[in-house]
């Protein structure tokens, strides 16, 4: 986590009987062990997951936003190493999890260094991922791609803003009824490429979520990159997320057509089971 200074930053069947014949019932079939039933319709926060980055003090949250393709912050990559371990994702509170998987990076904002960095920083602090093979267990959350006002009009309008991440622990954390600042709110220039949230922000959330959820549909809005200070309330800090609409252009574009973005190294993701 990063923090920034001096900016706000079953199908039902039965058997019939056939004929008029009495006959002897067959035994009954031998017990069978009960069988998991996985819901027919999992609910949006199965998409945000654990991204554990090969360091036992570390990890960041990711969201599954293709059927193969994860986003997460830039900085959480450049923790793990260019030449990382396997990334380990786990969707799903970690009760569910995507099979075994190996894939790469295919296109970063910035190569963004954990720590304290310039605001400038924040609207590339973003990394899209291909995992194989793709899933069809998990709904991945639609990207829009929206501005600020078109955000806040939503927001007016009825639409509610959830920050979900691994902050803090393994258990995935929701951050309900969260309030997204306008930059005339907080004195700095307008810019649409980053948001600013009065969500309770921790480490461990950086990749997580930003989810407007509009009429029961949820969108991806952007991604938690870390947190920052309030210039309008001295010692209050608050959320930091790069808008959607900054990686949306390439969620769900075939490999074969993206070209990898600085520094371009092959990232081996795995998305495994939690313990």
């Amino acid at each position: 986590m990063r923090t920034f200074p001096g900016f706000a930053l079953a199908v039902f069947t039965a058997a019939l009987l056939a004929g008029c014949e009495a006959t002897v019932p067959p035994p009954p079939p031998a017990p069978s062990a009960p069988q998991a039933v996985r819901p027919s319709r999992l609910p949006w926060e199965a998409a945000v997951g654990e991204l554990d980055i090969g360091r036992p003090d570390y990890h960041c949250s990711a969201v599954l936003v293709a059927r193969n393709m994860i986003v997460t912050a830039s900085h959480c990559l450049t923790v793990a190493g260019q030449n990382a371990r396997p990334l380990i994702f786990s969707p799903g509170h970690g009760a569910l999890a995507l099979p075994t998987s190996t894939g790469v990076a295919l296109k970063w904002g910035a190569q963004v260094s954990s720590g304290n960095i310039d605001k400038a920083d924040v609207p590339v602090d973003w990394a899209v991922l291909q995992i194989s093979p793709p899933d069809g267990t998990i709904q991945p959350l639609p990207v829009a791609s929206l501005s600020l006002d078109q955000m806040e009009a939503k927001i007016a309008a009825g639409a509610q803003v959830v920050a979900a991440g691994y902050g803090g622990s393994d258990t995935l954390n929701e951050r309900a009824a969260c309030h997204l600042f306008s930059q005339q709110e907080l004195g700095l220039y307008p810019d649409d490429s980053w948001l600013q949230l009065d969500c309770l922000i921790q480490n461990g959330d950086s990749g997580g979520g930003i989810v407007l959820l509009d009429g029961g549909q949820p969108w991806l809005i952007g991604i938690i990159a870390g947190r920052g200070r309030n210039p309008r309330e001295i010692g209050k800090t608050m959320g930091l997320a790069v808008n959607a609409r900054n990686f949306a252009p390439y969620v769900g574009i075939p490999v074969s057509v993206l070209t990898p973005g600085k520094p371009g190294s092959v990232i081996q993701v795995s998305a495994l089971p939690a313990n």
